[in-house]
């Protein structure tokens, strides 16, 4: 029944949130979250926004009345309380009695873990109906601000590929394909970069509200721990205030402490999951304590049966044994999606409860973790980034990924001296000692993660993320660490593009650097038009071009289109008004196919997101695609993804490791038939590019002259698993056109080449001969040092060509784009020579 003329789930859906294979469509929770608004005053229904594919990205504000009522007041005061820097010290206690503490919960930032989502429904309900002093307690402490949905376009595809499958024996079986358009998985790695608009969105409204709280709630794997929370194991990011990274202990065992003390067995703390990489949580580094749960999984809404021997132990935790830290095991059996909803229920009012019930404890903390790092003496007091920049375009979008999470930037308007340097006007200061300066310093500082071992002397202990993740190596920018106070004079400024032009009349055409990154969305519009362009072979000093430089015909006038793509992007054309002699390439448009696995692949999802921002036209190719073969009559360049060898041949198995099926219209990878139309594919002249992992795919299955000299490497001879690695780049070639002789790798678990045979290919990159280690850790440095990393390995008319390491890694490898631009460019290339 409905209470007060609220309406329940079940009077709105027809079921309680939690029924076994019963699931709402997200237009179906935005209109009960619509008609709960409606009818309580204790609830307001947000649009943010929309989402990648058009659906609305909402929050829900639950809290007493006059709560509501008062809330730009209170976010004036939170607002106080954030940046610290105008608020007298006398005035804190009056901020934090007047004030109320915001409460975020983030639920189901990956869609197939839908258990929080759909709990967020019965939550609110609750919240807008109960009377009883608990509930009336949290809702005169807090406003509760519940994203029900990280990702609604993914909810509606799990749930639509869900009930496709309703009652057959595919029920329950994981999407064959991303439930995000491009990032999958994903979306709870761009909490830095912020590139998706659902990152964006949440950032917008986290920067607004200052939450001192955030519940950030995943589901896992089905047969482990029924439910986690932190404490996190070790490393946690130094950059975390010790109160936040205290919180997570004293907030996840309160937490834990109520479930357990509700019978909910299972709940662990402790362990499996660190918390160093800033790519996980925004709030960690914005003075909130952003809280991690993971419930067990179902198959989506049907329940499993785990028995107790089936168990999964997981870096050292195993599930059927009682410990400190998991003092009430599961003794398995059924598993639902109703208990999903019940542990997350439970857990998100003990959460709620927590905060309610420590009110001026939470503000005062939140207050006190603000306040140091605007006081704080220790450490770097700046970063600077000199407005000369070799990109200057991609120097500008690591300024504007920083302001979005909240860093001030400042310019000089005068001379400055640093750390004995001499700056100009113009240069840009990051000072650590502001609100966000926390966040400022983890993306700009080189990190130096710890030789953490599973056991004394034994191999390392995996990080549950990366190790290096320093923006400015990753993007290319020149950032300069400054340790002592900088004195200047500056004006605050939002990041603005810099201003593009042509200059030069253009009597016989214009050339365009190609050091930057924003040249090849000049390269593609120019070709799309029709204009002709060839890329040059070497520099031309006079002009101060590099090798690889476009040169743009005047055939037509090209003039008017350049002006547009010089204001939209930045980049600058130079006219050639005098006569010029040069070897180039005639560069065509490349027909693009990128291969798309059966088995969801993340990093496919971002070569076509970071693709469609440049201007490259593509297609998607599936298993059945590359089988059929001609692929030469269709596409000059094949990308393979990052991608195990084993994964891309084999594909989906018929049947998982529970022994359930997967539709047959979904498994068996390429197989062989596919790697024979690969190979028909290079020896008749296309160019096939495979990234990172794909590379001993392409090495095993087209034969090539090369070995993956730590294939078979144990991991306490050679591991490195998310590090910034220096390259050394051979700049004349046509694959490191527009780099710098030294250059930044992303290498995350890749694999390192060596050429059989001296004539086997051409090294276009290698890794540094000496101290190749830049940004995270590394062991068996030496089994790297000075090996290749970039090859083009010729097969008959055609090529392969290998880049050994995340060059496109999530949107931040922005420094080594144009290896991989250079790669697709490659494929229609022929050497010619242009005469003016």
């Amino acid at each position: 029944m409905a209470e007060q003329g609220i309406p329940t789930t079940a009077d709105q859906f027809g079921y309680r949130m939690g029924t076994a294979r019963r699931l709402p469509t997200w237009s179906e929770i935005v209109a009960y979250y619509e008609r709960l608004a409606a009818a309580s005053d204790r609830v307001e229904l947000e649009v943010l926004g929309e989402s990648t594919q058009g659906r609305p990205y909402i929050a829900v504000h639950i809290s007493a009345p006059e709560n509501l009522a008062d809330r730009d007041q209170l976010r004036d005061r939170l607002a106080q309380l954030w940046d610290t820097r105008e608020t007298a010290s006398a005035d804190v206690e009056q901020l934090v009695e007047e004030g109320r503490v915001t409460a975020f919960l983030l639920c189901s930032q990956h869609s197939s873990e839908i258990g929080a989502c759909v709990m967020s429904l019965e939550l609110a309900y609750e919240l807008a109906t109960k009377d009883d002093p608990e509930t009336l307690e949290i809702l005169e402490n807090v406003v509760t601000v519940i994203v029900p949905n990280h990702n609604p376009d993914g909810h509606d595809m799990e749930v639509e590929w869900y009930m496709r499958w309703l009652d057959s024996e595919y029920e329950g079986q994981p999407m064959p394909w991303l439930y995000h358009e491009f990032v999958g998985h994903d979306n709870n790695r761009d909490w830095f970069m912020l590139t998706q608009p659902e990152t964006r969105h949440y950032v917008e409204l986290h920067n607004r509200e200052h939450p001192q709280m955030v519940f950030d709630m995943h589901q896992m794997y089905r047969d482990g721990a029924r439910f986690m929370v932190p404490p996190f194991i070790d490393p946690l990011d130094p950059n975390q205030d010790p109160i936040i990274q205290q919180g997570f202990a004293d907030l996840g065992t309160y937490i834990a402490a109520r479930m357990t003390a509700e019978d909910l067995a299972g709940v662990a703390t402790n362990i499996i999951f660190d918390n160093y990489s800033p790519s996980l949580a925004y709030g960690n580094y914005h003075g909130s304590v952003d809280l991690l749960s993971e419930a067990a999984s179902v198959k989506l809404a049907t329940p499993v049966a785990v028995k107790k021997k089936e168990f999964s132990k997981e870096r050292g935790f195993d599930p059927a044994t009682r410990t400190w830290n998991h003092p009430m095991p599961w003794e398995g059996g059924e598993w639902t999606l109703e208990q999903i909803v019940e542990y997350d229920g439970v857990a998100a009012l003990a959460f709620l409860e927590h905060a309610a019930r420590n009110r001026r404890q939470w503000l005062r903390n939140y207050y006190r973790v603000n306040n140091r790092i605007v006081t704080t003496e220790k450490g770097p007091r700046a970063y600077i980034i000199p407005e000369e920049q070799r990109d200057p375009v991609t120097a500008h979008e690591l300024l504007e990924t920083l302001h979005l999470g909240a860093v001030e930037i400042e310019r000089a308007t005068a001379e400055f001296t640093a750390d004995d340097v001499r700056y100009p006007a113009g240069t840009r200061i990051i000072r650590v000692n502001q609100p966000a300066g926390r966040y400022a310093k983890t993306l700009l500082e080189v990190q130096a993660y710890p030789d953490l071992r599973q056991y004394p002397g034994g191999p390392p202990a995996p990080p549950y993320d990366i190790t290096g993740h320093t923006l400015g190596l990753q993007m290319g920018v020149r950032v300069i660490e400054v340790k002592r106070p900088v004195e200047a004079k500056t004006e605050v400024i939002t990041p603005e593009l810099p201003s593009g032009r042509v200059a030069g009349s253009g009597h016989n055409g214009y050339l365009v650097s190609c050091a930057t990154n924003a040249s090849f969305i000049a390269m593609n519009r120019l070709l799309k038009a029709g204009f002709v362009v060839h890329r040059t072979a070497e520099t031309i000093d006079a002009f101060d071009m590099p090798a690889g430089s476009f040169v743009v015909l005047r055939r037509g006038d090209p003039r008017q289109m350049l002006a547009e793509i010089a204001a939209t992007t930045g980049i600058d054309a130079v006219g050639i008004d005098g006569h010029i002699d040069v070897a180039t390439l005639t560069q065509q448009l490349p027909r693009v196919g990128i291969y798309a696995s059966w088995q969801a692949n993340i990093d496919e999802g971002w070569v076509r997101w970071i693709l469609d921002q440049y201007g490259f036209e593509y297609s998607v190719l599936h298993d059945a695609d590359v089988k059929q073969g001609n692929l030469h009559d269709k596409y000059d360049a094949l990308i393979l993804p990052q991608q195990t060898p084993k994964s891309i041949h084999e594909g989906l198995p018929e049947k998982n490791k529970y022994d359930e099926k997967y539709p047959p219209e979904f498994t068996g990878g390429l197989g062989e038939v596919g790697a024979a139309a690969l190979r028909e594919f290079v020896e008749m002249g296309g160019t096939l590019i495979a990234l990172d992992q794909a590379g001993d795919y392409a090495k095993d299955h087209l034969y090539l002259p090369v070995r993956n000299v730590v294939e078979k490497a144990k991991r306490d001879e050679f591991y490195c698993p998310g590090s910034l690695l220096r390259l050394i780049v051979d700049t004349h070639h046509p694959l490191g056109f527009g780099l710098q002789r030294d250059e930044v790798a992303t290498f995350v678990r890749s694999p390192v080449y060596e050429l059989i045979g001296s004539d086997a290919g051409v090294v276009a990159a290698r890794y540094a001969a000496n101290n190749p280690r830049l940004s995270g850790w590394i062991l068996g440095e030496e089994k790297l040092a000075g090996k290749p990393a970039v090859i083009e390995v010729p097969v008959r008319r055609g090529r392969v060509i290998l880049i050994g390491f995340r060059a496109q890694f999530r949107a931040q490898a922005r420094g080594t784009y144009r290896v991989f631009f250079n790669a697709i460019a490659r494929s229609t290339q022929t050497p010619s020579r242009v005469r003016l």
